[in-house]
């Protein structure tokens, strides 16, 4: 008799894990209603292209319910798959950990301190924990690094500044490989590449590969691979709760931003993957980067995520909302989409962020919005965590739109210096063109900066 209960207990335990179990599915074409009632709902969205498919993370009991009330969706991945496909990586040096990309760094700039300055910009939020005296952090003690590539690397010269940012997103891993294939490219070839050798002497290059070290910790080690948020610990209870249906710990890097910060596409639920938290740049990962844009002089940037094989551009805050710099930056973010090849072919797909879905406090919109930088996201391959077949691949086929991003100021861009014509000190002024500064649209206002008074306007 007792060991029939066992048997029983065992099987009712398996079925209840199961059921807890995550997948994604996909909903292949689906109309407007279909849409808006898993992207308004409380569900997480793992990735959306317009007029193929929409894909949502759920338990497989969730799965059965949604099929249960008449809707067409199949699983299309698994936490299983993305667990087998980190394994799968070891072999081919990547995924990276972040003790592995702190090492990577630090060896670059051992390795050419002429153009490379690894610089600690911020602290996560499990180490601000953890020095608060928080012993659960303890594995979450991370830096936000930074490396800046510059020909006079230890000097601010008066040079236009790019940046590329990985892993905003936790379970975006790819993001981070993609950030140090572009810095290795420019590092091995610097001094022999003519087009690369120019690039790194007339600009300033940043790479920040991990945004989010805690959120990456926690998928890397498999704690919750659907992880996206960072680890703030909004239940209080001391320590990083994985979550089964909700996440109940963590705010989204990508909605802390400050333009339009709490609009639509953004949660005040501390459980939602999109929880936008407390108020505007709550977290010290999104400070970090904050106080890096505007402490250089920024023109153009990406952010990498994954993923559905788009590049994005600013507005995304609401449905039609349009950059007054809409045909330079559309014009920019179609070159970079087109020159990426898609896994099963094709290309990757350029659009406006609001056209794929609203979303406020992100990346691109205070990037753009707030320093008039041309701000994208590139949303990587067609998985989270794509299997070690197409890692390589991927990063691969997304060097060319970061080439062109970076080659992009050369031409069509409106430049020079404002000074005191009696002292000859820089002047910060406002730099208005006709047409695009006049249109009802809006950012802030182009100006030239305070150190050199020099400005930059990417033009059509």
């Amino acid at each position: 008799m007792k060991k029939s209960v066992l048997i029983i207990l065992a099987i009712v335990f398996s079925i209840a894990v199961f059921s807890q179990e995550k997948v994604i599915i996909r909903f292949q074409n689906p109309d407007q209603i279909t849409f808006k009632t898993f992207t308004s709902a409380k569900y997480d969205v793992a990735a959306y292209k317009p007029g193929e498919y929409l894909d949502i993370v759920v338990t497989e009991a969730g799965y059965q319910k949604i099929l249960s009330q008449g809707y067409q969706a199949e699983i299309v991945n698994t936490t299983a798959q993305m667990a087998t496909n980190l394994g799968d990586v070891d072999d081919i040096n990547g995924y990276r950990t972040y003790a592995e990309a702190l090492e990577e760094l630090q060896q670059i700039a051992a390795d050419n301190p002429e153009i490379c300055k690894l610089i600690d910009i911020g602290d996560s939020r499990g180490k601000e924990y953890y020095e608060a005296a928080y012993g659960n952090y303890e594995d979450y003690q991370h830096d936000i690094w930074a490396i800046k590539l510059s020909d006079n690397v230890n000097v601010e010269e008066d040079e236009p500044a790019v940046y590329y940012f990985g892993a905003h997103h936790a379970r975006e891993p790819i993001s981070t490989e993609t950030a140090f294939y572009v810095l290795n490219y420019l590092v091995d070839n610097y001094g022999t590449d003519p087009e690369v050798t120019e690039n790194v002497n007339t600009k300033e290059i940043w790479f920040v590969p991990i945004v989010n070290p805690d959120g990456h910790e926690v998928v890397l080690n498999q704690l919750n691979l659907d992880w996206r948020k960072n680890i703030r610990d909004n239940d209080g209870n001391g320590s990083v709760t994985p979550g089964s249906w909700g996440y109940p710990d963590g705010v989204d890097p990508n909605r802390n931003y400050g333009w339009h910060w709490g609009g639509e596409g953004a949660s005040s639920d501390p459980e939602s993957q999109t929880y936008h938290g407390p108020e505007v740049f709550s977290e010290p990962e999104l400070q970090a980067i904050r106080d890096l844009l505007a402490d250089n002089h920024f023109v153009a940037g990406i952010s990498y995520h994954s993923y559905s094989e788009l590049v994005l551009w600013p507005y995304g805050y609401t449905s039609n909302a349009v950059a007054p710099d809409v045909d330079a930056i559309s014009d920019l973010g179609t070159m970079v989409g087109e020159s990426i090849p898609g896994i099963y072919g094709g290309h990757y797909t350029p659009e406006p962020s609001w056209q794929l879905y609203p979303a406020s406090g992100v990346t691109d919109d205070w990037a753009y919005g707030n320093h008039g930088i041309f701000a994208y996201t590139v949303e990587l391959g067609v998985e989270f965590i794509p299997p070690a077949s197409q890692v390589y691949q991927i990063v691969e086929d997304n060097l060319d739109g970061a080439m062109i991003l970076l080659n992009r100021i050369n031409y069509s861009t409106l430049t020079g210096h404002i000074t005191n014509s009696v002292t000859g000190e820089p002047v910060v002024a406002e730099i208005f063109v006709e047409g695009v500064d006049d249109t009802g649209l809006y950012r802030e206002p182009y100006a030239s900066d305070e150190e050199f008074g020099t400005y930059y306007r990417m033009l059509t």
